[in-house]
């Protein structure tokens, strides 16, 4: 496997940063040089000439630190070099953003702009899970290269061949091109339009909702996910960072194997019994409702507490960006909301939280 450059730039010089700089290296996965930032004009002069020998940036949220004297921030600099890589004046490269999580929070989680130019963030903090991180890198270091050797080709870099099952909406910025977008275009697409939102693509926890399953449980769920879905697993670019399933073809292999069954039409355990017959795979465990909840017809999952939920007992987050039309919405459980866990629910769901609120209280 080869082993991807990052260039990291913080205006800290201390323990932590070096810390990150070294667990960043973990498995030989990726290399990381750090440095201090320059001046503004000083740094994209430099980036533009050295860029190319790098396969990804790494960029401290707030670059302002007073011993330097310096005044911009991690977005500033990643909108300039998005554009002159959209001209052609530098390299187009994944870049990253770290930072603690207050001022994630603070900044980078309220302003839209700040989520434009980057391809995945990360925090600083006390045990960090480095091998996912240096496993993302290297996933989108590789994934940029792939993209432009593709030609920009989409069943290519979706790794898949017939894409007209799709909603036509889903790939409709990338037709009739009169010539191919940016590479970060292509790659900000799969990661923050298909990956980060579920909708033509799933990840494992609602797979595993979908099709009515207790993960923990099921010693036979690899096999199913991976094994009896194979041909729904995603091994488009990015697939080695990122596990995701076309949710259109899971449909078509429950309803072919069960002659015309529908998943939406059946309750986790009858799901689970039935995927148990059609597959040969007996470690299958049905899984039950949450705390407050009664249906087990689920399509979602809480995204706090990562189980199963129906959509009809769960509520709608907020988010600063609103789903598109071909996107499902995401939902946080009654518990969650009860216990005032995060991300808060969306505004249109205040009065049937307050309802059931004074239901509960009045038992």
């Amino acid at each position: 496997m080869a082993k991807y450059k990052f260039l990291y730039l913080d205006d800290e010089n201390d323990e932590t940063t070096a810390a990150i700089a070294d667990g960043l290296q973990i498995d030989g996965l990726i290399e990381v040089t750090y440095e201090q930032p320059k001046t503004f004009g000083e740094e994209i002069k430099d980036l533009k000439a050295r860029l190319k020998d790098f396969d990804g940036l790494i960029l401290d949220l707030r670059l302002d630190g007073k011993a330097l004297d310096i005044a911009y921030n991690a977005p500033s600099i990643a909108q300039e070099l998005r554009m002159i890589a959209g001209e052609g004046g530098v390299k187009s490269c994944p870049i990253i953003l770290c930072s603690t999580d207050e001022k994630m929070r603070a900044t980078y989680d309220v302003e839209k702009i700040c989520h434009e130019h980057f391809d995945y963030k990360f925090t600083k903090q006390v045990s960090p899970p480095w091998k996912k991180f240096a496993v993302k890198l290297s996933s989108l270091a590789k994934g940029y290269q792939f993209i432009s050797d593709s030609n920009f080709d989409m069943p290519v870099i979706l790794g898949r061949e017939d894409l007209s099952a799709l909603d036509t909406r889903v790939l409709e910025h990338f037709t009739d091109l009169a010539k191919p977008l940016p590479t970060y275009d292509y790659a900000s697409f799969v990661i923050k339009e298909l990956f980060h939102q579920p909708g033509a693509l799933i990840k494992e926890k609602l797979l595993a909702a979908r099709l009515g399953i207790d993960i923990d449980k099921s010693s036979d769920w690899q096999n199913l996910s991976e094994g009896f879905f194979s041909k729904a697993f995603f091994s488009g670019v990015f697939s080695d960072g990122w596990k995701r399933w076309w949710m259109d073809i899971v449909q078509n292999i429950f309803k072919e194997t069960t002659k015309g069954k529908r998943l939406t039409m059946l309750n986790a355990s009858e799901r689970v019994k039935l995927l148990s017959e059609i597959s040969g795979l007996k470690n299958l465990v049905a899984a039950l409702p949450m705390e407050y909840n009664k249906s087990s017809n689920f399509w979602t999952i809480c995204e706090f507490f990562k189980c199963p939920i129906d959509p009809l007992e769960g509520f709608k987050i907020h988010t600063t960006i609103e789903p598109k039309a071909w996107q499902d919405e995401r939902y946080v459980s009654l518990k969650a909301v009860l216990e005032k866990r995060y991300p808060r629910p969306h505004s249109s769901e205040s009065n049937r939280i307050k309802l059931i609120k004074e239901e509960l209280s009045s038992k």
